[in-house]
């Protein structure tokens, strides 16, 4: 999934900051956690822990980190990823005209073009098939995240965007034009329970404790939740009352740290809850923290304190010609905890 901030790049630097600072660790925790790349790939090392304000992160969450192994379906009876492919025409017209939300809101028949009618039909189709199979008890919780997270991760694939659901593109992309199809995810079994949550991270942090903080937060003002609403709608199925041209959604989840006035305050209150002994924090140095902020934040709670800078290539959309490059920058420091 294409997503503003996606750490899936610096996953090896990220774990050379380990291997060179942490000796001794049994759980790691992704406080922000996104499209749980990160949280997935330490998987196979720790018992992990993930968190996002968005529903749909959760949902991928904990079809990833909290199931060990892809779902039997067993209830069920058949394997609903290759039932959903083969559906015809017929079967999704099949689909009253008032359980079409996707089509009657992101499709050219609501006046918007995020997806072609056809698969805003099947996005429909799916949701309402997964709903009913939950209200019958024929898919169970690990079932049931695991195909919210499969038609999830196939939507942006067929989505009609430059880069986020900011704004559709006036004309259809190639892309978009294709059929929708869900793909298997791959699940790695770590033989741990692990835990995901759907919660604000500076409320999470009072009620957890660990020996890896990783935090990955918003670095600019964009809000990730107007940037991928279509997601969080789909996820979430709750006929919202949308508003404007893009259809963001009515009551938006906001982060504070999304705004200059209030990040500063939030990340010191993280820092000063954690109750964890390595904490490694991932920003840009196009963020609006500015680094010297927030050194002295960790230094005031933490010891060992190091800076890592590593080139990175910044997100280019339609909209962003520039090529300049921007550093990542990886923060550590040790709390005694």
């Amino acid at each position: 999934m294409r997503y503003i901030g996606s750490k899936k790049l610096l996953l090896g630097d990220i774990e050379r900051v380990i291997d060179e600072k942490v000796k001794d660790a049994e759980t790691f925790c992704d406080i922000f956690s996104g499209t749980v790349c990160v949280g997935e790939y330490f998987k196979k090392r720790y018992k992990i822990t993930t968190n996002d304000l968005l529903y749909f992160s959760y949902c991928i969450q904990h079809a990833v980190i909290e199931n060990n192994t892809i779902p039997k379906f067993e209830k069920l009876g058949y394997n609903p990823v290759e039932y959903f492919n083969s559906l015809s025409e017929k079967e999704l017209n099949n689909l009253p005209p008032k359980k079409r939300f996707c089509v009657n809101n992101f499709s050219p028949c609501g006046n918007r073009m995020y997806l072609t009618e056809k698969n805003a039909l099947k996005i429909d189709f799916i949701r309402n098939k997964i709903e009913g199979w939950r209200d019958k008890y024929l898919i169970n919780e690990g079932e049931y995240y695991y195909l919210l997270a499969v038609l999830i991760e196939a939507i942006p694939f067929v989505s009609n965007i430059s880069g986020t659901y900011g704004a559709y593109n006036k004309f259809w992309d190639k892309r978009s034009l294709k059929d929708l199809i869900l793909k298997d995810i791959d699940i790695f079994d770590n033989g741990k329970e692990n835990h995901a949550f759907n919660e604000n991270g500076n409320e999470l942090i009072k009620k957890i404790s660990g020996d890896i903080l990783y935090i990955d937060p918003p670095y600019n003002k964009r809000q990730y939740s107007s940037n991928y609403h279509l997601l969080e709608t789909v996820a979430k199925y709750d006929n919202p009352t949308l508003r404007g041209v893009t259809g963001l959604r009515e009551n938006e989840t906001k982060s504070d740290y999304c705004k200059k006035n209030t990040v500063l305050k939030s990340f010191e209150d993280l820092i000063q809850n954690a109750q964890f002994k390595h904490i490694i924090l991932s920003y840009s140095t196009e963020g609006i923290m500015a680094v010297n902020d927030i050194e002295t934040v960790l230094r005031k709670y933490g010891t060992d304190y190091k800076l890592y800078e590593i080139d990175y290539r910044r997100f280019k959309s339609r909209e962003t010609s520039s090529e300049h490059k921007l550093k990542e920058l990886i923060f550590y420091v040790r709390k005694d905890v």
